[in-house]
């Protein structure tokens, strides 16, 4: 006589805390990886240069410009995938027509396009060792920009120093220099990071499971 064995399949029911747990363990490392692969974009802001003043953001003394970065249509950003290349790019409002007037942007929208080469991280921000573009003026005439490497080798650095704010030794500044040599013409501006879409809706996202799993 035939002794019929009947197999059995062991099923493990996991509890909602275990679920928890390997929810937000799955949160945590997506998390990490978008933050890894993301790029950084920094908002430029006037700088107030000490107490030198008035407040700007791009100086072409050759020219006789000063620009600002955040008056009416100005709007510059940096965007930065972490890798070896940023690019500066956007809007500026030259300030009174020759420059001389102030910072209230009274003399036009002028386009820019500066790409920064030789880029490595550097305290909280970044430096560059090159760097180069174009200045466009409302009638479209192009002036070409070239960085101008310091006695570091660096033509531009967006570094948490507060450089040049008084009381202050942790704003994200960018300051970087421009040829013809001595010309006195050069960045230097105050930034801010701008949050990563992506990153916010995942988060959200997350929350949003973890309290449904909770209920449950």
């Amino acid at each position: 006589m035939k002794t019929l064995r009947k197999s059995r399949t062991l099923m493990i029911k996991r509890g909602p805390s275990t679920r928890k747990t390997s929810l937000i363990a799955a949160l945590l490392a997506a998390f990490s990886l978008s933050t890894a692969a993301s790029a950084i974009t920094f908002q430029l802001l006037d700088h107030g240069d000490g107490v030198l003043g008035p407040d700007y953001g791009l100086r072409v003394d050759t020219q006789g410009e000063i620009f600002s970065v955040e008056i009416g249509a100005a709007d510059i950003l940096i965007d930065w995938d972490g890798g070896s290349t940023a690019t500066l790019s956007g809007t500026l409002n030259q300030n009174t027509a020759g420059g001389s007037g102030g910072n209230d942007g009274s003399g036009g929208v002028w386009l820019v396009s500066y790409v920064f080469t030789g880029v490595t991280a550097s305290g909280g921000g970044f430096v560059a060792t090159g760097a180069s573009g174009i200045l466009t003026d409302p009638s479209a005439v192009e002036t070409v920009l070239t960085g101008e490497a310091n006695s570091d080798g660096l033509v531009f650095q967006l570094l948490a120093d507060g450089h040049r704010l008084n009381g202050d030794d942790s704003s994200l500044v960018g300051r970087g220099w421009l040829l013809p040599a001595g010309a006195g013409e050069d960045w230097l501006v105050r930034t801010d990071v701008v949050p990563e879409p992506s990153t916010a809706l995942l988060l959200g996202l997350g929350l949003a499971t973890l309290a449904g799993a909770r209920r449950r």
